[in-house]
């Protein structure tokens, strides 16, 4: 029996829960065959007269389980969403009734059109829904966290894949392997490319590719927990999941760490969005709303850290529009610290903020919110390995590709190709053309990437310094790893050295089995590629839309696990390994 429903009623709310199922997976072959294929009037005049009468079973669907629950002001407050869009289309229906009779200056049908696609939207998310409430049966099953977290990104590529196959996604066409690159690279948000996104790609295609990008820089399980804790709830088990997969303690913070999350992340790329529009040419837009679109692009991507852009030649096209290139390198800089330090960075001012206002001053009491070690660690190591990169940059490349630019060009360029490889992905300037020594301290600063919690990849910055502080401390012969007054746990710098060491031994093999199947190029611009996919940070030295099926197999395989985690990977294949309540008799090895 259903929960808060009349029991005598269940056969009937079984009957309208299937059918209700069914209408809404219509729904989506509706929406796909009108926006992804192209079809004459009669299938379009068709699909438009079962989308109305999927917006009357909507309304009747969402009357009749009013109408037998137990508790209608409880089913209305759980379900507030629904029903607030179905007073909206009740509204509508007699408007439309009044409208047949009497015109009025009010555009009823251009309204009903509107209701007509926020139905077809919430249908296909509810069925999206169900899916996920369908996972619940693999949670029960005890299923590893890791293994969960890797199937929500491989079902998301592979329905991007679908999506871009769509014959309205492209302008000429697309192969499967290529669909599946690019798919794979959004999700990822890597930014490697095999064809040109701003010439081969229609509209739509550029916005399936944005919504991929969106969707996998902040993760799959990040969307669908916040919608259907926004819906109805999540429960206790989903809860213990979900702790385990966001690295959250307190089980009562998860549904408000993933709000935080998103709401932080859509006011980032907001400002990032309206940045851009002011800054940009308007002679690289066909118009306004053109403009608008790829403003919102490559603040997306850009604070997704994907590297992904419109422009055929990357950010080539406004390499000397220094607002537009500090704003995109702010927004990859930020999304490449992490939730953590956003949330810890901003969490003090935004309360002082709040105390300000009389209606607030009473509720949130005065609080000293300060840095934890891990924002600490990160924040420094990012600023230094901005510095050592773009000083690096500037001295190695400065009779090379930045030969005849300006010292405050030069300046500029530097800086931002020293920030970028830490999985952003963007160039101003021709990556092939940068000498073999400024392509290793770019291999190095792409295998480090961004820090913990972020939406880049690498092996992460806190990885890179625990390593290079426990090397220091062993040869100041300490052997713990302090910093900031405070000691790091062994447990925590052994997994750093693990990750590097897995990351070297998988980067090598890559690049191996690349050397037989590519033949003809170069070992530095496939190491270069290998690192770039693992790294999930999209540059490449021009051997990308070259390589053989087998070759982008390859790729694709480094972007999967580059984006999820080596030690995700390693977790969802063996599973976690099991404590030990018992010592061997220790001996001693010479290692020197």
């Amino acid at each position: 029996m259903l929960t808060g429903e009349e029991p005598r009623f269940k056969k009937f709310s079984d009957t309208i829960d299937k059918l209700m199922f069914i209408i809404a997976g219509s729904v989506i072959a509706t929406l796909l065959i009108e926006h992804g294929f192209y079809i004459d009037d009669i299938v379009r005049k068709i699909i438009h007269q079962f989308n109305s009468f999927a917006v009357f079973y909507f309304v009747f669907f969402n009357l009749s389980k009013l109408v037998i629950s137990e508790k209608p002001l409880s089913y209305i407050r759980r379900k507030w969403i629904e029903f607030v869009l179905t007073f909206l289309i009740l509204i509508q229906i007699f408007g439309f009734l009044i409208y047949i009779r009497q015109p009025y200056k009010v555009d009823v049908l251009t309204l009903t059109r509107i209701y007509i696609a926020s139905v077809q939207v919430y249908l296909a998310l509810d069925i999206w829904f169900k899916v996920i409430r369908y996972s619940q049966k693999l949670v029960q099953k005890s299923v590893h966290p890791a293994r969960l977290f890797m199937l929500s990104f491989l079902i998301l590529i592979f329905l991007g894949t679908l999506l871009l196959l769509l014959p309205k996604a492209t302008y000429k066409g697309i192969s499967l392997i290529d669909a599946l690159f690019t798919a794979t690279s959004a999700v990822c948000v890597t930014g490697l490319t095999v064809v040109d996104i701003g010439s081969y790609f229609t509209a739509l295609g550029q916005f399936i590719i944005m919504l991929l990008i969106q969707v996998g820089g902040l993760g799959v399980m990040t969307f669908t927990t916040f919608f259907i804790t926004l819906l109805g709830g999540i429960s206790l088990r989903e809860r213990i999941l979900l702790s385990e997969i966001f690295n959250e303690r307190s089980l009562a913070k998860i549904s408000s760490t993933i709000t935080r999350i998103l709401l932080l992340t859509f006011t980032i790329e907001f400002i990032g969005a309206i940045a851009l529009f002011n800054f940009l040419p308007d002679s690289l837009f066909k118009n306004k709303s053109d403009k608008i679109f790829h403003s919102v692009f490559h603040s997306i991507s850009a604070f997704c850290n994907a590297g992904f852009s419109t422009f055929s030649n990357n950010l080539i096209a406004i390499k000397y529009n220094a607002p537009a290139i500090l704003t995109i390198a702010f927004l990859f800089i930020a999304g490449g610290l992490g939730f953590i330090v956003l949330t810890e960075y901003t969490e003090k001012p935004i309360l002082r903020l709040l105390r300000s206002v009389k209606l607030f001053r009473e509720r949130i009491r005065p609080q000293s919110v300060t840095l934890s070690l891990h924002s600490k660690l990160a924040l420094s190591t990012t600023f230094i390995l901005i510095i050592f990169g773009t000083f690096s940059f500037f001295v190695l490349e400065f009779n090379n590709t930045l030969k005849g630019e300006s010292f405050f060009y030069k300046v500029l360029h530097s800086f931002f190709q020293a920030v970028t490889p830490r999985t952003a992905g963007f160039n101003t300037l021709d990556i092939s053309q940068i000498s073999v020594a400024t392509s290793l301290l770019i291999i190095f600063l792409m295998w480090v990437g961004a820090s913990p919690g972020s939406t880049g990849g690498g092996i992460k910055t806190t990885s890179f310094a625990l390593i290079i502080l426990k090397i220091i401390s062993m040869m100041n012969g300490r052997g713990k790893v302090e910093i900031f007054k405070k000691q790091v746990h062994e447990e925590t710098v052994m997994r750093a050295f693990v990750l590097a060491i897995f990351s070297i031994l998988i980067l090598s093999v890559a690049t191996f089995f690349l050397t037989l199947i590519e033949r003809g190029k170069g070992l530095i611009d496939l190491f270069f590629e290998v690192v770039s996919a693992f790294g999930t940070v999209g540059l490449s030295r021009g051997v990308t839309s070259n390589l053989t099926n087998v070759g982008k197999l390859i790729i694709i395989m480094m972007m999967f696990i580059g984006r999820v985690g080596v030690l995700t990977v390693s977790f969802a294949l063996f599973g976690r390994i099991e404590r030990r309540n018992y010592e061997f008799q220790k001996e001693n090895i010479l290692v020197t």
